[in-house]
């Protein structure tokens, strides 16, 4: 019996110690955890396709591993989301041969494990020890994050369709709980999982108690607490008259566009689409994108609106390039090799996504230089975000979800626009929440946990304002 005991928590420790989902805090790979757990298919499909991939990618990076060591970190990045890109190409095109109907529920979700913070960071980590050491640490990360898929699904499937795998296992009688098949019930299912496995993985030593903040920061005399306030910040004067001062602005703008017909036809286009962007179909708490930089960067709420306004930028920008670079290269490149060809190859259908990456990663890399000579001082706020956005999801989430489905230019671009406002919105909304200290971790409870729940009551509210038709 003790025997038993001791393999069942070696295997365990095997499989959690390590698994980003469940156990570590860091946020890494919930956006495809929340994303495609409403079915049992989806998620093995998800894990497979993690797990070739990013053995794939590691052994052609392997051989280059000093090349890239020695690289910065933006180049290191970028080199590999191009060659994870490859491999994602290749998968998607296998698994639309067999699984057809699978990948057209998650195509665009397959499409960013390009992105996947798992995939970059045990490749990374790989980099840095013998090559069959390294296939047993990505072995063990993909199996984990597999394994964590498959826990959500038979979870949320069951209780939301009442089947697994199609199979029915529920009578017709049972109620059918619509919430977990909605990304709302995506939050509170991996925050339920979180919260009913953490006393398990404490007893165990999977993983440790979190320090109570509030301990952390007080400071003794004599053995009794030295309580400090609070100092209160408010906004200063010039930030409400530059505040009212726009609002009127925004009013004034709105008002005029209603007497040049073509304006007034542009906005009556192009605001509906902000607003269904920002709000009803947002990339968070719609689209499940973008969470793990989210929770990493809604700690301080400086870090938060810096990171915002940093996302907002590239994400509007490198989405209009984007379009430009599909549109009027690949589109045109395959209309010209048709001519001369009898084989029906369109190259924006094969290499979208790898020329998204490029476009992305080139046009980050320019503007850090462009700040770096000629805006010195906000590249010094703001650089080190920069190079961050360059592997997170919704920016090449935006490019991927909009420029193929053939969208004009102005939609796109003001669809990526609001992506990045409504990201900016839900990270200083966090932020905010979580300075607040409406909790502070126990034996049940750990921040992040809390954090997923309030991204589950947020897009509650969300889907519930997107149940207001008011266009």
């Amino acid at each position: 019996m003790v025997g038993l005991k001791r393999n069942i928590r070696k295997i365990s420790k095997y499989f959690m110690r390590d698994n980003l989902i469940l156990t570590a805090g860091a946020g890494l790979g919930f956006c495809s955890s929340l994303a495609v757990t409403n079915k049992l298919e989806n998620s093995l499909t998800m894990g497979i396709g993690v797990t070739l991939v990013t053995s794939g990618s590691f052994c052609m990076v392997y051989p280059f591993k000093r090349l890239i060591s020695t690289a910065g970190t933006h180049h290191k990045i970028s080199l590999l989301m191009i060659i994870v890109s490859v491999f994602v190409a290749i998968f998607g095109f296998f698994a639309q041969a067999f699984v057809p109907e699978i990948t057209a529920n998650i195509k665009a979700y397959i499409d960013l494990i390009t992105t996947n913070c798992i995939v970059l960071a045990v490749i990374s980590e790989g980099l840095t020890v013998d090559f069959w050491e390294a296939q047993k640490k990505i072995l063990k990360a993909c199996l984990g994050y597999s394994m964590a898929l498959i826990l959500l699904a038979f979870l949320r499937e069951p209780l939301g369709f009442g089947t697994i795998m199609g199979f029915p296992v529920l009578s017709d009688t049972f109620p059918r709980v619509v919430l977990m098949v909605t990304p709302v019930g995506g939050f509170f299912a991996l925050a339920a999982f979180r919260l009913l496995l953490r006393p398990f993985l404490l007893r165990a030593g999977i993983v440790y108690q979190e320090a109570s903040s509030c301990e952390c920061a007080a400071a003794t005399n004599g053995g009794v607490p030295i309580v400090t306030s609070r100092p209160k910040r408010g906004i200063s004067r010039v930030s409400l008259v530059a505040i009212g001062l726009g609002v009127c602005l925004f009013i004034s703008l709105i008002i005029h566009m209603q007497t040049i017909p073509t304006l007034h036809q542009h906005f009556l286009i192009l605001f509906p689409v902000l607003l269904n962007a920002l709000f009803f179909d947002g990339i968070v708490l719609s689209k499940l994108l973008g969470i793990c930089p989210l929770l990493n960067k809604s700690r301080q709420i400086d870090a938060a609106w810096k990171m915002g306004v940093a996302v907002i930028i590239v994400i509007t920008l490198s989405t209009a390039l984007n379009w430009l670079v599909y549109h009027h290269i690949l589109v045109r490149c395959s209309d010209f090799l048709s001519t001369y060809s009898s084989l029906p190859i369109r190259l924006e259908a094969i290499f979208y996504l790898t020329v998204f990456i490029v476009t992305i990663a080139v046009f980050v890399q320019i503007l850090s230089v462009l700040l770096r000579k000629f805006a010195k001082n906000v590249y010094e706020q703001m650089g080190q975000f920069l190079e961050l956005i360059t592997v997170n999801c919704i920016v090449l989430a935006s490019a991927t979800f909009t420029i193929p489905t053939g969208a004009k230019f102005l939609v796109t671009t003001v669809t990526a626009f609001g992506y990045g406002l409504h990201w900016m919105m839900v990270v200083v909304w966090l932020a905010l929440l979580r300075r607040q200290r409406l909790f502070v971790p126990t034996t049940a409870w750990d921040e992040d946990t809390i954090a997923i729940l309030l991204l589950g009551i947020m897009a509650a509210i969300f889907t519930g304002i997107g149940m207001i038709h008011i266009f």
